[in-house]
């Protein structure tokens, strides 16, 4: 199979993947951008994407938008600079899916660092089996597993915070953690 036709292949079978993992984390309309991007770097390093592509794809695509967070972090500090005053909304960080309304699990997920949001989001709204996940944020398989042991902890204790519950006290292994 020649270049072009790998490349193709490559984005009829993924490109829609990518589309939805951009589109959960960034506006809608820069999220074609973001993709367009992810592909770009597809194609100039075609020899490098592995026989299973997704993973390095939203590797790339996760990448990308840590730049653009970063670029739009500064270009808010400049215009804020500018205009001496506090920017009233932040840029998003975290793109609300449409089908969500909100709520206690909303409230949870956003309550988590951007790391475990990452982790618990890569196989709950991605559906990648945790190696995959692992590959997507360039860390082995049992480090992914501790960090979503983890971040499921947190989240769980969060989620009862956004209920409203009383927490339990934490058990001494999760002091020491």
């Amino acid at each position: 199979m020649d270049d072009q036709a790998r490349f193709d292949a490559i984005y009829r079978e993924h490109g829609g993947a990518v589309r939805r993992y951009v589109r959960r984390r960034w506006d809608a309309q820069s999220a074609d951008d973001v993709v367009a991007d992810v592909f770009v770097v597809a194609w100039r390093r075609l020899d490098e994407v592995p026989d299973d592509p997704l993973p390095w794809l939203l590797g790339v695509a996760r990448r990308i938008l840590a730049n653009r967070r970063r670029g739009t972090a500064r270009e808010h500090a400049l215009l804020a600079r500018m205009r001496a005053e506090r920017l009233a909304q932040p840029p998003p960080q975290l793109a609300r899916p449409a089908a969500e309304g909100g709520g206690a699990v909303w409230r949870a997920l956003t309550a988590l660092s951007e790391g475990d949001r990452e982790v618990l989001l890569l196989v709950a709204w991605e559906g990648l089996a945790p190696a995959r996940a692992a590959r997507v944020l360039g860390i082995g398989a049992n480090t992914f597993a501790v960090r979503m042991y983890r971040a499921r902890r947190r989240f769980r204790r969060a989620l009862q915070t956004a209920n409203g519950e009383e927490q339990q006290p934490p058990r001494t292994t999760e002091v020491m953690q």
